[in-house]
């Protein structure tokens, strides 16, 4: 029988995608060693943009920290710390941190891990979908 854990973001490695992006994997089945929500902390840059992306599932967003704009298939619409965006599957989605110092985080929620195409970046990368910051 699977265990109850708790996860410090503090003590998870990011995995860097660019200058301008990184990511946290939280949660996913191997993490929690049960079938779970996989939940990735992302850290999008002062001044930086995502590029645009689609995925087939639905994903949630919850704003952390900061003031972004959230395009959802082109309509910008405000996204700030405390909200929370549904991203049905099919629509295509990018963020622009509204500031050019402060980075903007949040939180991404999804069902499955090979919905997300971070997860294999870093399976690719590390040999892993987790880290902390004591692993290499």
């Amino acid at each position: 029988m699977p265990r109850g854990k708790v996860i410090d973001p503090d003590r998870v490695k990011p995995f860097i995608l660019d200058q301008s992006y990184s990511s946290k994997l939280l949660t996913d089945d191997d993490v929690a060693g049960t079938p779970a929500i996989n939940i990735n902390e992302g850290t999008l840059k002062g001044g930086c943009s995502t590029g645009a992306g689609v995925h087939e599932e639905t994903e949630l967003y919850y704003a952390v920290r900061g003031e972004a704009i959230l395009y959802l298939d082109g309509e910008p619409h405000e996204f700030n710390a405390g909200m929370v965006a549904v991203i049905p599957g099919g629509v295509h989605h990018s963020l622009d941190n509204k500031s050019d110092d402060d980075d903007f985080v949040l939180l991404t929620f999804w069902q499955k891990a090979d919905y997300n195409g971070v997860h294999h970046k870093r399976l690719e990368a590390w040999g892993t979908s987790f880290k902390t910051i004591d692993e290499d």
